[in-house]
Order: C-alpha cells, then sequence, then structure tokens
C-alpha cells in the first residue's frame, strides 16, 4: 500500500512538473518544489529503458520542447500517454501543438483533454480559456483567407479588360445594323429605279409607233393629233428614264458602300474608295472616288 502511494505522488509531481515547464497545466508547487521523493524499485528498474518509463518519456518530451523540436516532444508525449493515460499528457501535446503552430490539433489535444475524467477544476478552466483564444484565432484566419470580389483591394486589382487582337474586329458598335439597313434601302431604290426605267422604255415605244402612224396619216388635223400625242409620251418616257436611272444609281451606290469597307489597323493611313451618283443637266451615271 505504501508502494502505491508512493507511486502515485511520484507520478502527480512529474507530470505537474512537466506542466510548469510547458507553462500552461496546473501544477502541485509543493512535490514540484521539494522532489524529495525517492524512486522506488519499479522506476530504478526501468531508469536504464526510457522507453518503458511514462516518466522519463516525459522528461525527454520536456527536453525536446525546449529545443524546440516539436515533432519529437508530441512523439514522447504519446507514447507516455500510451503507456500511462494521464490527461496532463493530453494537456501537455496540445501546448506543443500551440506552439508549433497548428492551432487545429491543439483545439483537438485540449478537447480530447476536457473530455477526459478526473480532470481537477483549475485545468479544466485553462483548457477551456487556451480553447477560447485558439477558436477565435483560427475563425480570423478563415476571414483573411476568403477571396473578396475581384478589384476590391490592392493585392487583387480589377484586371484591365480584353482587348480585340490586332487582327480581329472590334465589337460590333451598330455598324454592321446600319450598313444592312443602308443595303435594304439601296436594293429598294434599285428595284424602283429599274421600274421607273422599264416604264420610260415602254413610253418611248409608245411615243415612236405614235409618231410613226401621223407621218402615215393622210389627214393633217389627224397628223398633229398624233404627234401631240408622240411629244406627251416622250415628256413621260424622258421623265420614267430619268427618274429611274437617279433611283437605279442611288441604289447602287448604297448597296456597293455596303460591301468595301474592310477595317483598317489603327495607324495605318486612312484610305476609302466610293461609288457615288453623278447627276447633271446633261449626264446621270456612277462615279467612282477614292480618298488618300
Amino acid at each position: 500500500m505504501l508502494l502505491d502511494l508512493l507511486l502515485d505522488i511520484r507520478r502527480s509531481v512529474v507530470c505537474s512538473s512537466l506542466a510548469v515547464a510547458l507553462g500552461l497545466s496546473p501544477s502541485l508547487p509543493v512535490l514540484a518544489a521539494t522532489g524529495t521523493t525517492e524512486p522506488d524499485a519499479s522506476a530504478s528498474a526501468t531508469a536504464g529503458d526510457p522507453s518503458g518509463d511514462p516518466e522519463a518519456l516525459s522528461m525527454r518530451a520536456v527536453e525536446k520542447f525546449q529545443a524546440k523540436e516539436y515533432d519529437a516532444a508530441i512523439e514522447l508525449f504519446e507514447q507516455a500517454y500510451a503507456l500511462d493515460p494521464e490527461p496532463n499528457y493530453l494537456f501537455n501535446i496540445g501546448r506543443v501543438y500551440e506552439e508549433k503552430g497548428d492551432l487545429r490539433q491543439a483545439v483537438e489535444q485540449y478537447q480530447t483533454f476536457l473530455g477526459q475524467s478526473g480532470v481537477d477544476l483549475a485545468s479544466r478552466q485553462a483548457a477551456t480559456e487556451r480553447l477560447k483564444v485558439l477558436r477565435e484565432a483560427l475563425a480570423a484566419m478563415e476571414d483573411e483567407q476568403e477571396p473578396g470580389p475581384v478589384g476590391t483591394s490592392a493585392d487583387n486589382p480589377t484586371p484591365p479588360p480584353d482587348e480585340p487582337p490586332p487582327d480581329e474586329p472590334p465589337p460590333d458598335d451598330g455598324t454592321e445594323r446600319r450598313k444592312r439597313a443602308l443595303r435594304i434601302t439601296g436594293y429598294s431604290l434599285l428595284g424602283a429605279g429599274g421600274a421607273g426605267l422599264v416604264v420610260g422604255i415602254v413610253y418611248g415605244s409608245l411615243a415612236s409607233g405614235t409618231v410613226d402612224e401621223a407621218n402615215g396619216d393622210p389627214y393633217v388635223d389627224r397628223r398633229a393629233a398624233l404627234k401631240s400625242r408622240a411629244r406627251r409620251q416622250a415628256r413621260v418616257a424622258d421623265a420614267m428614264f430619268i427618274t429611274g436611272g437617279v433611283l437605279a444609281v442611288a441604289g447602287l451606290a448604297m448597296v456597293l458602300a455596303t460591301l468595301g469597307g474592310g477595317k483598317k489597323r489603327q495607324g495605318d493611313t486612312a484610305r476609302r474608295t466610293r461609288w457615288e451618283p453623278v447627276l447633271g443637266p446633261q449626264q446621270v451615271g456612277l462615279g467612282l472616288t477614292h480618298r488618300f
């Protein structure tokens, strides 16, 4: 019985001393400070082989922790906990993870520690405070890592709009729509002009026939009436020829204007070839103009 009591006291002293070394877990200052407990027979037996002694493993873990060899310290504390499931080992593992910077693992270890039975109130309070601090730190880190909308910060500026490649035409700004309307109007004028020319031909033929009839009529009054009718038909034919020709030329010019006009690059010399109607007292036609 006395031996078992001494073993329990010695275990508490070592665990508390390790907790003090790690700086967070509550300790037993009197037992840790005095250190007057003599090693028993079982401790002497395992002193030569620290791998089977949880207390020796814990002491080595503290040394690794102080040397900032955190992975080795965690492994040694886990080995000690596997040999002796003392909750303080879990607290110390969480503390090492926290110092290492792995806050998520530290939170898991503190939560596991709080789920153990036999943990005193002071230890629970310390672990609870660490959990609160670590969870707030994790939440702040997640907020910083969330991507914001494009262009809301200096680190993520709004990319410039994509410019069309030099060989590609710029986006349609209504030019094609205007060209289509102009082309339709041109075809309409061509049709109307063609119809006017046809009517002019018909009236010209009638006028020519009427003149032939007047020349063959032996009566003077009838001959004069036929010639008067031929003049009216000739005037109608001339008017239809002029109107039809103008409309046809204007329509053809509109259609030709919509067929050319290839896209020129910025910085090139502006050139334009255009068909334009030519109207005058004695001529109706289509002219080609070229501007440099």
